[in-house]
């Protein structure tokens, strides 16, 4: 599937959302953080971000609906985050700001989703 690492084709289900809801809850921090016009002190690596694979779906499922109740919360203030000054550097795509982190979860929850079923669909 295009935008998935190689490593992460053979995710379960709850693989997928385990990696959603870590990611979820990294940018709903670091949005805040350049909210608050403070540094985020992490420097993002694609490997912190690798799902374990050692929990259940329901606790994933959990995890992530905690994870995106702080990130509508950072997100329902939109002109926080376009005044936000700063930067973070993205693995990939370098120095982004805020905006641009902001933009991150809808297109990358909408790539695991279509992994998610494609996922569901070879379990039928």
């Amino acid at each position: 599937m295009p935008g998935l690492e190689h490593s992460s084709t053979s995710y379960s289900i709850a693989m997928v959302i385990e990696h959603v809801a870590i990611v979820n809850r990294d940018i709903a921090s670091l949005l805040a953080a350049l909210v608050a016009r403070r540094l985020w002190d992490r420097v993002v690596s694609t490997a912190d971000y690798k799902p374990r694979g050692l929990i259940a779906v329901s606790h994933a499922l959990h995890r992530l609906g905690e994870a995106n109740t702080d990130l509508e919360r950072i997100l329902s203030d939109c002109g926080a985050i376009c005044a936000a000054m700063g930067t973070h550097a993205h693995p990939w795509f370098g120095e982004l700001p805020a905006s641009s982190w902001a933009s991150f979860p809808g297109f990358h929850g909408a790539i695991h989703l279509k992994q998610a079923r494609a996922i569901s669909a070879g379990l039928r």
